[in-house]
């Protein structure tokens, strides 16, 4: 794929307000395929009322027919892991850039991989940790390969 094209998509992907996973799938052997849409306001505001109280002109943000659908594949990874977003936490001393697609140069996920496994910039050679930041889940990659990323829709 066109790198050019895949940092364009990356950046579509960075754009989206709400983003959704909607598959991840473990494709051949060691390869990963994540496809995520793009959260968008669906029908009209209501008031929704929490804890006895009301608030006023809420919309509901789901996937709908005219929401981006994105798909980021891995040929080949490290690790992976997926986080419930209600228990990921923010730690200031990361380093990375993007929003809904984060690219890290440190993080806190590189720090347990180099722990947890052999890879090094020798075998299989320098890694970089991938992050996509959904609504209810976190992914967290780390791979020598930059993935391919394409819309799918």
């Amino acid at each position: 794929m066109d790198r050019q094209l895949a940092e364009t998509v990356a950046r579509e992907i960075n754009d989206c307000k709400s983003l959704f996973l909607s598959e991840i799938q473990e494709l051949d052997r060691n390869s990963l395929r994540v496809v995520v849409a793009e959260g968008l306001p669906a029908g009209p505001p209501k008031s929704i009322e929490v804890g006895g109280v009301t608030i006023p002109d809420c919309t509901p943000i789901e996937v709908i027919d005219q929401s981006h659908v994105f798909e980021v594949f891995w040929r080949v990874y490290v690790g992976y892991t997926v986080l419930n977003e209600s228990y990921a936490s923010v730690d200031e001393e990361e380093l990375g850039e993007g929003v809904r697609f984060r690219i890290y140069s440190k993080s806190r996920f590189i720090d347990f991989m180099s722990r947890a496994t052999f890879a090094s910039d020798e075998y299989p050679g320098p890694t970089r940790h991938y992050c996509l930041a959904c609504e209810d889940q976190i992914v967290h990659v780390l791979s020598v390969d930059a993935p391919a990323i394409k819309r799918l829709r």
